[in-house]
């Protein structure tokens, strides 16, 4: 009887236990002794949140570098084929194997909570009797996105241009090179919208989502007049839910720095770290364009009033998930806790802006990405090419527009940054060079999307806080004011309640006289009474709305 011997290719430990050779079954033995010890020492040691997951992500990150002095930092040749046999550095891809145990746990189960935080907030948000400005955040949340968006797009642009990032590559253009296409407007929004109930709920894809919840919350506040009992307790079933969806993300948290030194180790090990030689200063502009960007929501959050310093005690923990992760969508539920819980902003904002950021105007995958990509197409060509007989100003202007339209139809799908940076290049009439320009990026695109989706996430965060003041939603008992900014805060949104029922009151005066308008039987004096007492009536309630100013 054959056990652990080959037969027809077949290996026991190699495709069973992932343990073929001895390097291998040292690694893994001394990586599983260290989250061992991770484990009882946090158990022993109760210090805060934040430096137990520092903890975590150093150990994976001391582990994963030493493994790649190891074995000589390899270029990217070595990692072509490390998932084969075959290969000298194959127990590198054994010992990721029994890495990703962690991390996929944790990652798993975040994304099997994703669907669920977000259709319940959207529902409690919208089903609320009374609830308005939902449009009003929404706009307010993508406008800002869209404006970081172009901001760092048009700074890393230039920083490319600067540091000439494409000068000694060589860049040619092959038309076999396809991707995901841009479309318009009209259908990136038709699409957004779900066409079969369950589906929307069975994806990852957060709009469509968003758009169930949307629609079942609305109509629960509307059945609330006919209905109020009934609906009532769907709403409080709903936020039983939330309690209860909440109390198991808690429970996948207490995992997060063995997960968080699992996935550090897993990104060092598996990237050809000796490929920094070559591109370096490629990936060096790239990481300041994700620093720089980490600085301009910094500023902004400043401009608006919020404390910088308290804002990012509460902001490293989404941004720690984005870059562990890299991944929006299984950063979504602690961003929105993050905000909800500890920074104290009301879910109108939080619970809107933050799903959406997922989605749309990544100020990393589509604004620093698109920057790099578009700088090295431009330094990397010869003047007199195709792209310089465009004229610079010309091209910066037009990748910009379609770098706009691109972090609206592109992203949320896999391979967010590669996808968007092609439908760029392709915008702009050079989706040919995109092969070439992809291949400066590629060996390290893994480490660059760390930064980037951390970037991404906090991104969503920061917009959300900013637009939440302007609302008046940062809530009593957050650190992001001070005691009068707070009392500021319930003046703002009083005043923003008053507005709101005021248009609301002039429309169902207007629909109220329309309705008695149409009837035909009507003479020319009453039809003049009627818009008499609207005039009126509108007169009184604009009067109303003043005195409470």
């Amino acid at each position: 009887m054959l056990f652990l011997a080959e037969e027809k290719g077949h290996n026991l430990l190699r495709d069973f236990l992932a343990i073929s050779t001895w390097q291998s079954l040292t690694a893994i033995i001394i990586f599983i002794s260290l989250q061992i010890g991770l484990w009882f020492f946090l158990k022993k040691y109760k210090f805060a949140f934040m430096y137990r997951v520092i903890l975590g992500m150093s150990i994976g990150l001391i582990f994963g570098i030493i493994l790649q002095s190891i074995i000589g930092f390899p270029g990217s040749d070595s990692f072509e084929e490390i998932s084969k046999p075959e290969n000298k550095f194959y127990w590198i891809y054994e010992l990721n194997i029994w890495a990703s145990f962690f991390k996929n746990i944790f990652i798993n189960g975040v994304y099997l909570l994703t669907v669920p935080i977000v259709f319940i907030a959207i529902f409690k948000i919208t089903s609320k009797p009374g609830e308005t400005g939902l449009g009003r955040i929404t706009v307010k949340g993508i406008i800002l996105l869209l404006f970081n968006v172009a901001i760092m797009f048009t700074i890393t642009f230039f920083l490319g241009l600067l540091f000439k990032v494409g000068l000694g590559f060589e860049l040619s253009s092959d038309s076999s090179v396809t991707g995901k296409d841009n479309v318009p407007l009209p259908q990136i929004i038709w699409d957004y919208i779900p066409n079969n109930f369950v589906g929307a709920l069975a994806k990852n894809s957060i709009i469509p989502v968003m758009v169930v919840g949307a629609l079942a919350g609305g109509s629960v506040k509307i059945l609330s007049k006919r209905k109020h009992v009934e609906m009532e307790a769907i709403r409080k079933a709903m936020n039983t839910g939330w309690d209860v969806i909440m109390s198991i993300l808690m429970t996948f948290m207490k995992i997060m720095p063995l997960a968080v030194m699992s996935m550090i180790t897993v990104s060092i090990t598996s990237r050809p770290i000796g490929s920094l030689v070559s591109i370096g200063k490629v990936i060096g502009v790239g990481y300041l364009g994700v620093v720089i960007a980490l600085g301009l929501l910094t500023f902004e959050i400043f401009l608006s009033g919020i404390r910088p310093g308290a804002w990012w005690k509460k902001a490293w923990k989404p941004l720690v998930q984005g870059f562990s992760t890299q991944s929006s969508n299984a950063s979504l539920p602690i961003a929105m806790d993050t905000l909800t819980q500890e920074m104290k902003v009301n879910g109108k904002a939080s619970n809107t802006i933050q799903p959406i950021s997922t989605t749309m105007g990544l100020i990393a995958c589509a604004g620093v990405q698109s920057g790099l990509a578009t700088s090295i197409l431009w330094t990397g060509t010869e003047t007199g090419s195709a792209v310089h007989n465009m004229g610079l100003f010309t091209f910066f202007i037009m990748a910009l527009f379609v770098t706009i339209i691109a972090s609206l139809g592109i992203a949320g799908v896999p391979g967010t940054a590669t996808v968007v940076t092609v439908g760029v290049l392709g915008g702009i009439g050079f989706g040919g060079y995109a092969g070439s320009v992809l291949q400066v990026i590629a060996p390290l695109d893994g480490l660059f999307d760390m930064g980037r989706t951390g970037a991404n996430v906090v991104g969503g965060v920061a917009v959300a806080t900013i637009v939440g003041k302007s609302e008046g939603l940062i809530e009593e008992g957050s650190d992001l004011l001070s005691e009068k900014g707070i009392a500021h805060q319930k003046v703002i949104l009083e005043n923003k309640k008053n507005k709101d029922d005021y248009l609301n009151t002039i429309n169902s005066l207007k629909s109220s006289a329309l309705k008695e308008l149409k009837n035909k039987e009507l003479t020319t004096e009453q039809r003049k009474d009627i818009n008499n007492k609207l005039k009126s009536d509108i007169k009184k309630e604009k009067d109303t709305f003043k005195s409470k100013k």
